[in-house]
């Protein structure tokens, strides 16, 4: 896959997962801004500039499947807490929400961990 066309899939994805977790907690003063799609509280919108920041910026992205199987930890020890947390809860239910894309994530994560397996028999 083009390494473009990733960045674009992983940052469409964390923010489709963050605007679900929101909603869900009943965030308060959750606002829409004239770029956003989704409304997203002050402390969830910081989470994804945060996040769409490190997607864009990452230096790994055309060997790597996901951060989550990324030798590197480029955020920041709060952040990474704080994302685990939106991962675990709208994980989930991103099946529900956004379900062609959820199984599109699940066959590249299939696929990554079949060519990892595959590398490490060589």
């Amino acid at each position: 896959m083009d390494t473009e066309k990733k960045r674009v899939l992983e940052a469409e994805v964390i923010s489709k997962m963050i605007a679900i977790y929101c909603r869900g907690n009943k965030h308060a003063d959750r606002t829409r801004t004239p770029q956003d799609t989704d409304a997203l509280c002050p402390d969830c919108r910081r989470l994804r500039d945060y996040a769409l920041g490190r997607v864009e910026h990452c230096p790994r992205m055309e060997v790597k499947s996901f951060c989550s199987a990324c030798p590197v930890h480029c955020y920041s020890r709060d952040m990474r807490a704080a994302i685990r947390a939106v991962m675990r809860w709208s994980g989930p239910r991103m099946l529900l929400h956004h379900p062609l894309m959820t199984i599109h994530h699940m066959w590249l994560d299939h696929q990554a961990r079949k060519r990892e397996k595959k590398e490490m028999r060589s």
